[in-house]
């Protein structure tokens, strides 16, 4: 069973949108000097990369130096596709079956181009993983 993941606060998504947007791993003074919001200074950015770790989404992939100290620089432990499964799961539970929220999502993005034929790549794709 997959482990229940919780609900993100925005900030906190904010946070993972510029995590999961990033081609590489950041530092919270990266993220400072990006100046997305200017009530994220230093210790709020803290913060919530706190909780993002404690989360189980962000995790430690090195250091940087700064001056006279070290920034961890941080990276997705998860893509947004698997927070977004593991929560559509954590609030489902045993309530409904995963296929039927599948075939849900599928019919709310059927205009999406080659969904079908992506669909298909990735069941033969997890087929050849349960070999």
């Amino acid at each position: 069973m997959s482990a229940v993941i919780k609900e993100l606060t925005k900030s906190e998504e904010q946070m993972m949108d510029i995590f999961w947007s990033s081609e590489k791993a950041l530092t919270s003074v990266d993220i400072v000097n990006m100046k997305i919001r200017d009530t994220w200074v230093n210790g709020l950015v803290h913060n919530i990369i706190r909780s993002l770790i404690r989360k189980g989404l962000l995790i430690e992939c090195g250091a940087e130096r700064y001056s006279t100290q070290y920034a961890r620089r941080l990276s997705p432990k998860i893509t947004r596709e698997e927070y977004a499964a593991k929560l559509l799961v954590s609030k489902f539970q045993e309530k409904t079956s995963v296929a039927e929220v599948i075939a849900a999502l599928v019919k709310e993005r059927r205009e999406e181009e080659n969904l079908i034929e992506k669909l298909e790549e990735i069941i033969q794709r997890l087929r050849k993983e349960d070999e």
